[in-house]
């Protein structure tokens, strides 16, 4: 079920928290929907391996065991991809991706900003 509204600095922050689930991110950048989780789950485990390792399938079933308990779960609720469980597939977002990662530069430029004193 897609959310109306965006997602909370609170909420981008903890999505962002997980290299996982920002290889996601990237994933959805460069791939059409929708995403089928084992292609996707492939991918990340290519990603999370040493440059010329292959991942063995028991830590490919691994990444998608992961990514179908927590990390997808976690994603659809807060409105940035709607998530099938049943079928394994993945639609994406690009519009609200985009919002949530220009809020978080927004936010940690802000934070960052030096003021002039007041003095």
């Amino acid at each position: 079920m897609e959310r109306d509204d965006h997602p909370s600095v609170d909420e981008i922050f903890a999505v962002l928290t997980y290299p996982r689930r920002r290889l996601l991110l990237q994933y959805f950048k460069h791939n059409p929907n929708p995403i089928d989780l084992d292609d996707l789950a492939a991918r990340v485990a290519r990603w999370e391996q040493q440059p010329a390792a292959v991942p063995a399938e028991i830590e490919i079933d691994q990444v998608s065991t992961a990514l179908h308990k927590t990390h997808l779960p976690q994603i659809d609720a807060i409105g940035l991809i709607n998530y099938d469980p049943d079928s394994q597939t993945i639609h994406y977002n690009q519009r609200k991706i985009t919002a949530m990662m220009e809020n978080a530069i927004n936010t940690i430029e802000f934070l960052y900003t030096v003021e002039p004193d007041d003095d």
